[in-house]
């Protein structure tokens, strides 16, 4: 396991986009009987609907399950330099494909359909976006307002407010380099 595996209590993870701190490692037996190191963490930004979450994952499925540190402060840069930048072509949500890119807890990911849906919800004032990606918007919000707040030391409202300034600008800034991301409504790409 290499050094970015390497946890102790006290420690910050990202699991599936929310951050949590590890509050206890001891060795559990895992399914086959053998005993090995399991990690435990709470959500380090408590709410009503978290407080009494508790998870655990063995050292060993770490990297599989993608929990990970918090990225660099270098990293959430980009992700807002990111979210600042308009989109370059056409865009469109595959809603399923979407999801994933929420799964696979990455920050630039999760900032690229975060701009999306804030472009559409932005670009059409009498038709609201629906329950689904609503709820995609709302979550993807989320995991980058967290990350940012932990990893810049910031409250979460202050990181909110960091990422709707940096969303703001789009009309004001020259097109992203690199990939887009590719959403419809009906799941089916384009």
């Amino acid at each position: 396991m290499n050094d970015k595996h390497q946890f102790k209590v006290g420690d910050k993870v990202v699991d599936f986009g929310q951050v949590c701190r590890i509050y206890k490692i001891k060795k559990d037996r895992n399914l086959e009987g053998k005993k090995e190191d399991c990690i435990y963490y709470k959500p380090y930004f408590k709410s009503e609907k978290n407080q009494s979450i508790i998870c655990s994952i063995p050292k060993s499925n770490i990297e599989e399950e993608n929990v990970r540190k918090p990225v660099s402060k270098k990293k959430i840069n980009e992700v807002l330099k990111l979210l600042g930048q308009k989109p370059n072509g056409e865009i469109t949500i595959n809603v399923t494909k979407a999801s994933t890119y929420l799964r696979e807890n990455d920050p630039i990911e999760t900032a690229r359909l975060l701009k999306i849906l804030w472009l559409e919800k932005q670009g059409n004032e009498e038709k609201k976006l629906s329950t689904r990606k609503k709820m995609m918007y709302q979550n993807a919000m989320r995991h980058l307002v967290e990350e940012i707040a932990v990893v810049q030391n910031i409250s979460l409202k202050k990181a909110r407010e960091k990422i709707s300034r940096r969303l703001k600008k789009i009309c004001l800034a020259k097109p992203e380099e690199g990939k887009s991301i590719e959403v419809s409504e009906a799941g089916s790409e384009k």
